[in-house]
């Protein structure tokens, strides 16, 4: 191997050989002497995946630690200093102070201290005991691989080697392994920025129009545009299972309790809270050049498909697909391997996170899983009101003063790992809900010292100790789904739609973890009759009345067995349609148990990947096949397309028949040269003819989705931009596809449930700030064309649209964790568009239509037939040996998943020596 010296160092010929092992027929690559309590191997396969054979929890422990350091060391680093906060001590010196900010950022979560007092209760729990010999044993290969790294016995690739150096590497602990799995978490649960994003927007369409007492034609015309641009609504009415489990729809409880919160009311934040609090979260990206930071792999990149089908539809078999969006990094974000404990039985396959030992998601021949976002809502975000007391500060809770705690995080800032200087910070915490929000100074890269006296605080089920990584091991040896649920019993936090088979033929689907019930008061907003009522989707009032009273039952939280319809699908979705109505705290899809409705979340995708995903299941026919699946993974269709273009072929067929309502429209078109009409009968021919096929090539299809897009761009544009300017100049892009897409097709499929204008259409679509009659949304439809037509015509050098690529424009490219171009990996043309099943995402900010953030990081496929152990099918993206010398470098990016093939994992040992390139021996 390329990534290797010759092993003369490393292997030890003279010792005693090894007893007979699993992998035995496999040619030797390198023995290690390293202090097992029996001989272990690992086997190459021809894929690049390790599969581990040991006897003992604690050889497994040591062995992938070596295995993984040898393959991700860097990576590993890089991720632990995400989570611990920690990127300084890296490249502190050389990254414009993002790093520092990244730290400063990261340093308010705590996670290292949560971190240390989860592995504390761990070790004091003998039930714990295995986790804890794994963790221990683990850091221990990593440490062991990292001395043999510094002694030479291995060599880093030196295009990793300009940003890692090995002399500086700190020694891995397992308190790293637990930091990593509650970042990891973390990035996928927490929906602080959203709130504070949403809270802001409500507020300054409310105070810029309805609220205003302006007498100006356009302000008074946009009164109530609030509700029309504060849309929970999916595209598509898709849900997982149809309403909460266990809630009997006709006990009439809705009522019961709802009189008391009447008194109820929204907080009136402070501007300045609310841009600071933004600017905080979301305006600084932390990010050094060339590195991507910790919001990489957050909400709203995040996401994920996955299904299982049971045997009515699977002629006798159960199937499970599954594909998680995240960030395409290179290195990949995942590590797949397979780990067999002999003395246990256990033999389980999947994929990990590097640095975390086990498996997370996989299959270990009786049961599969895979997982995708829940978007529980699981934080608060409060307004806190602070008072003098006692010559210190205190916050006013519930009559009562309640002093402010303060703690340091000393902030280690280097070059590449040596320290060169320190500085101290000093973080707030309010006991009872959780950290003050700081504020960072973008030109010290220091906190600024507060001075508000109306800070807003962030309570969430994350900060404390919390025991992932027991659930993950229980997971591993589940034997049937029931034992699955059971065992995620211990994922308190970052909600997943864990989705599962087993051989059996079983399907199920839970997102067990800690949903906050909160006070009933907390429940009391409606768009129309109590506009200024309180909502947990809103900033609360910290001075009391709108706390946590427990957690949902599990009861009520979102789960399936085995039901009637023979499948389960997720998507990031609504899972049980409570907000279809528009109303997320009522409506008739909202039970009230306790006095509160069922409330579970509300930043859920668009639906139209579940809509996708559903209907192509339900087309399957009664013996689905894993090609099927696989079909369903590689699906392009554009769904957005599907949903849009009808009503825009429809306003284009007015181009031949424009007299009639709306009145601007006629005009509009009699002013259009021959030239700007033969552009917008071009638009209408190829979307009329759309098949919502996306290739990348030059062809009909193909240009129709460059036309849809660009289209899209300008018309939100067009529409949107004015109101959300003169709302504070709330930015665009902010609202974010999913929502963007809500408010576009509610427009053109449903105007009547929008504030209309004097055309009879949204007075959306009316540009502020002309004079004259308002404009239409038909009309504003055709401008919008007009528009993208044009700049197409530039972008292609051409008006032919035969010579239109999507593939030009709508590209990918795997950025790389390190500040080296020379480890970037593309572009690569890509078909698909936004909110595809095949996740393409490029959001239409822009005209810049690569791919800007997430997709399949992984795409697993599983099959549990009667009496047979589960098969697995798989494609990853980049390679499972970051090193650029080595041939597993990128061999799953070119061979598999780029030209979306899955690939057979092998499982047995017969299969894993067939598909086998060489072992190592461990002694």
């Amino acid at each position: 191997m390329s990534s290797r010296v010759v092993l003369a160092v490393a292997l030890l010929a003279a010792c005693d050989p090894p007893d007979a092992g699993d992998f035995d027929r496999l040619p030797v690559d390198g023995e290690f002497s390293v202090g097992l309590d029996a001989p272990a191997q690992v086997a190459r396969d021809k894929y690049g995946i390790a599969h581990i054979s040991t006897k003992t929890v604690a050889d497994l422990g040591f062995v992938q630690g070596y295995v993984m350091a040898h393959d991700r060391l860097a990576q590993m680093d890089v991720l632990r200093r995400f989570g611990a906060g920690t990127l300084a001590e890296l490249f502190g010196i050389d990254s414009a102070g993002t790093a520092i900010d990244s730290d400063l950022e990261m340093r308010m979560h705590r996670m290292t201290y949560y971190a240390e007092q989860s592995w504390a209760m761990l070790q004091a729990n003998p039930d714990d005991a295995e986790v804890v010999t794994l963790l221990n044993r683990f850091a221990d290969g990593v440490n062991r691989y990292a001395e043999d790294l510094r002694a030479g016995k291995w060599t880093l690739d030196p295009e990793v080697a300009v940003s890692f150096p090995i002399e500086t590497f700190r020694p891995w602990s397992p308190v790293d392994s637990l930091v990593l799995g509650r970042y990891q978490a973390f990035a996928l649960s927490w929906s602080t920025p959203y709130e504070i994003d949403l809270h802001t927007l409500y507020s300054e369409l409310r105070t810029a129009f309805d609220d205003n007492v302006s007498t100006a034609a356009e302000i008074v015309a946009r009164k109530g545009i609030t509700r029309d641009l504060v849309r929970f609504a999916p595209v598509a009415n898709v849900s997982t299972v149809p309403g909460f489990p266990n809630v009997d729809v006709d006990t009439g409880t809705r009522s019961d309790g709802l009189g008391k919160q009447s008194a109820s009311r929204r907080a009136d934040v402070p501007r300045s809270e609310l841009a600071k609090a933004r600017a905080f979260f979301q305006d600084n990206i932390h990010v050094a050049p060339g590195v991507l930071g910790p919001k990489a792999f957050m909400k709203p990149y995040a996401g994920s498909n996955n299904w299982a089908v049971g045997p009515s539809l699977g002629g006798g078999a159960a199937l499970l697909g599954s594909d998680q969006h995240l960030q395409l990094p290179n290195p990949s974000i995942f590590y797949p391997t397979h780990l067999t404990v002999r003395d246990q039985g256990l033999d389980v396959i999947g994929i990990t996170f590097p640095g975390i030992p086990g498996i997370i998601l996989g299959s270990n021949g009786k049961v599969a899983w895979a997982a995708t976002v829940s978007e529980h809502d699981v934080n608060d975000v409060y307004l806190e009101h602070v008072v003098a007391c006692g010559g210190a500060e205190c916050v006013e809770h519930e009559a009562q003063q309640k002093p402010i705690e303060k703690r340091t995080e000393t902030i280690v800032i280097g070059a590449l790992g040596t320290p060169i200087r320190t500085i101290d910070e000093t973080y707030e915490v309010v006991p009872h809900h959780g950290p003050i929000i700081p504020e960072i100074d973008p030109t010290t890269h220091r906190l600024v010292p507060r001075t508000s006296a109306t800070p807003l605080s962030v309570k969430y089920t994350g900060y404390g100790p919390t025991f992932e990584i027991r659930a993950l091991w229980n997971l591993a040896h589940a034997q049937s789904v029931d034992d699955g649920f059971r065992a995620l019993a211990d994922f308190s936090y970052g909600s997943q739609n864990w989705t599962m088979i087993d051989d059996t033929g079983s399907i199920a689907w839970t997102t067990n973890a800690i949903v906050p019930h909160r006070s009933p008061a907390t429940y009391a907003w409606n768009a129309e009759t109590n506009r200024d009522g309180a909502a947990p989707f809103f900033i609360l009032d910290g001075r009391g009345g709108y706390e946590w009273e427990g957690r949902m039952s599990s009861r009520y939280v979102p789960h399936a067995v085995n039901p009637p319809q023979g499948y389960l699908a997720t998507a990031n979705a609504d899972p049980v349609g409570a907000t279809f109505d528009n109303d997320p705290l009522g409506g008739v899809e909202q039970p009230i148990i306790e006095g509160r409705p069922l409330y579970a979340g509300i930043s859920y995708a668009a639906g139209v990947r579940e809509e996708r995903i559903t209907q192509l299941i339900l087309s399957g026919g009664t013996a689905q096949t894993l090609e099927q699946m696989a079909a369903i993974q590689h699906d392009n269709f554009s769904t957005i397309g599907a949903k849009l273009a009808p009503s825009v072929v429809t306003a284009l067929a007015r181009l031949d028949s424009p007299s009639g309502p709306p009145s601007d429209l006629g005009p509009y078109i009699a002013s259009l040269s021959v030239a700007d009409k033969a552009k917008l009968v071009a638009a209408r021919t190829l979307l009329a003819a759309w098949t919502y096929d996306t290739p990348i090539e030059a062809s009909p299809d193909g240009a129709a989705t460059a036309v849809l897009n660009t289209w899209m761009h300008y018309f939100l544009k067009s529409t949107l931009a004015d109101e959300l300017t003169a709302a504070n100049g709330f930015a665009l892009n902010r609202l974010g596809s999913n929502v963007q897409v809500r408010i576009a097709h509610a427009m053109l499929t449903r105007p009547a449930t929008f504030k209309l204008g004097s055309t009879g259409q949204p007075i959306l679509c009316d540009r502020m700030g002309t004079t004259g009659a308002d404009d239409s949304c038909s009309k504003m439809i055709l401008a919008a064309m007009l528009e993208a037509m044009t700049h197409l015509e530039g972008r292609f050098a051409s008006a032919n649209t035969a010579t239109w690529a999507w593939g030009k424009l709508h590209q990918q490219t795997f950025e790389t964790l390190f500040p080296n171009p020379a480890l970037r990996l593309g572009p690569f043309e890509k078909r698909g568009d936004n909110l595809n099943v095949n996740r393409s995402d490029h959001g239409w900010a822009d005209t810049n239509f690569s791919q800007f953030a997430d997709g399949p990081a992984q795409r697993f496929l599983a099959i549990a037939r009667p009496g047979e152990p589960i098969d697995v099918r798989w494609q990853l993206p980049g390679g499972v040996i970051f090193d650029s010398r080595d041939r597993h470098y990128r061999d799953l990016l070119d061979n598999y998943y780029l030209p979306q093939v899955h690939f057979d994992a092998p499982y047995s040992v017969d299969e894993i020596v067939a598909d086998g390139e060489y072992r190592w021996d461990f002694r």
